[in-house]
């Protein structure tokens, strides 16, 4: 029942997080203009590109080692956010003397910049403790913690927007925001008794935290690459405009992802616990049909009214520039999710370098296709690279650990949701207002998948119920 409860508070949390930094976002696409939005989602993937530095592989570490011996905890919790320190400082100074790395326009843009990277670096802080309590087996606190940082922040945001402050408020707004995490979880891990014990911070102690981190660290800043690198080129080839309105477009991409962590971490123990390839290749099949069940659908939405829901969303502007956009990144969702499974299943039996190989040559086709593209097609190369990317990325871990994981049966697992997505494109094609068209689909697509799926996979619908009825979601 605890590990239940804990799931439901960290998937509920998760969830109104992102619908809190959805709403920030259209509330800045909508009161700053394409430009200004354009230069806040510029820094802000600075910022999160940046962060994967300081994180590196230390949070993982902590928990391993703290969760076999709780006594070390408070030395490892020190230990962490001293490397974290001294990381951020470093990365926050390289980041300010390249002061043109903030902002493609320059002038008053670089320090609106600065204060979003610097926003982003404290959310570091905030992980570090988020780390400790996943040690203790407490994360309920810190993920209520996390939450009411989300809505602080997106709800600062809001007030310094209506408030007509520009972009430079909405900077302001977003690092208060922020800080509440970090100041907040320190004064929590104080009063459980487990706050960061400075004095047994050692030379010999750092050292032997970083050992054993580089593979996780190298694995990080290479997905992270890969999800943020786009902006970042669409902003050197193309300019601020052009990164608004894909901003814009990929926050419905980023929106729905935590679909893909609750598979995963759903599935990963099942296979982690006997982890045979035959099994893997099972629960791998289990997750792909769970995701495909919210993705494909979704994806199909998006083809048939991205339009209509960009519109909505943003505005005109943003749906008459950004459709193609959407059309191109509507199979990303569900792609990424494939690959993120996979990298679990990969390393089921264990840490393996093929992870890191998969992740290499996704980099690889990633950049090479948004250097060739981009300066001449913008966001809509980005967005057609993206998909690719994570295509290539599921297909390398899937072939590469096949020996571990079994080689999953993708059409058959793939089936249910493909045939129900067909059926409830009738409704979306039909020229219908937004909301009929939706309701229809839904109608529509539900008993299709049921019936479906009973007929190849009757286990699946039961496992789903009991999921459901169990609360284990995280």
């Amino acid at each position: 029942m605890h590990t239940a409860r804990t799931a439901l508070v960290l998937g509920v949390a998760e969830v109104i997080g992102k619908l809190s930094m959805l709403i920030l976002t259209v509330g800045a696409a909508r009161m700053l203009g394409v430009a200004d939005f354009g230069a806040f989602s510029y820094a802000l993937a600075v910022g999160t590109l940046v962060a994967v530095v300081p994180t590196w592989g230390y949070d993982v570490t902590v928990i391993q080692r703290a969760s076999a011996e709780r006594t070390r905890l408070r030395e490892l919790l020190a230990e962490l956010l001293v490397m974290r320190t001294l990381l951020v400082v470093l990365i926050f100074a390289i980041v300010g003397g390249l002061s043109g790395l903030t902002s493609v326009s320059g002038g008053n843009e670089t320090a609106v910049g600065l204060l979003i990277v610097a926003a982003v670096l404290m959310d570091t802080y905030t992980e570090a403790y988020r780390s400790a309590t996943a040690a203790l087996q407490r994360q309920n606190i810190m993920a209520v913690v996390h939450l009411v940082q989300r809505l602080l922040t997106a709800g600062a945001a809001l007030l310094a927007l209506f408030a007509d402050t520009g972009l430079t408020g909405l900077a302001v707004a977003f690092f208060a925001g922020t800080l509440f995490g970090p100041v907040t979880a320190a004064v929590f891990m104080r009063h459980t008794g487990f706050g960061p014990d400075w004095r047994s911070v050692s030379r010999a102690g750092l050292m032997d935290l970083n050992r054993g981190t580089w593979m996780i660290g190298v694995a990080a800043v290479v997905l992270i690459v890969l999800f943020r690198i786009d902006t970042l080129m669409i902003g050197w080839f193309a300019g601020t405009r052009e990164v608004g309105i894909y901003a814009a477009v990929y926050r419905l991409l980023e929106t729905t992802l935590f679909v893909s962590f609750v598979a995963a971490r759903t599935i990963f123990p099942l296979m982690a616990s006997a982890p045979a390839p035959e099994r893997v290749q099972r629960y791998s099949e289990q997750g792909i049909s769970m995701m495909a069940a919210v993705f494909l659908p979704y994806m199909m939405l998006l083809w048939c009214r991205g339009h209509s829901v960009l519109d909505i969303l943003y505005g005109r502007q943003f749906a008459d520039e950004g459709t193609g956009m959407l059309a191109w990144l509507a199979p990303a969702p569900f792609l990424f999710g494939l690959s993120y499974l996979a990298s679990y299943a990969i390393v089921a039996a264990g840490p393996t370098l093929r992870a890191l190989t998969g992740s290499l040559m996704a980099l690889a086709v990633n950049l090479g296709l948004n250097f060739a593209l981009i300066p001449s097609y913008g966001g809509l190369a980005a967005a057609f690279t993206t998909s690719l990317s994570y295509a290539v990325y599921a297909a390398a871990l899937i072939l590469l650990g096949r020996a571990r994981a079994g080689m999953p049966r993708l059409p058959r697992a793939m089936l249910p949701a493909t045939v129900a997505s067909a059926v409830a494109a009738g409704p979306l094609l039909a020229p219908w207002p937004f909301l009929p068209a939706l309701i229809a689909a839904a109608v529509l697509y539900v008993p299709a998948w049921l019936l479906v799926t009973r007929r190849i996979d009757p286990h699946q619908v039961q496992v789903l119920r009991r999921m459901l009825r169990r609360g284990r979601i995280t």
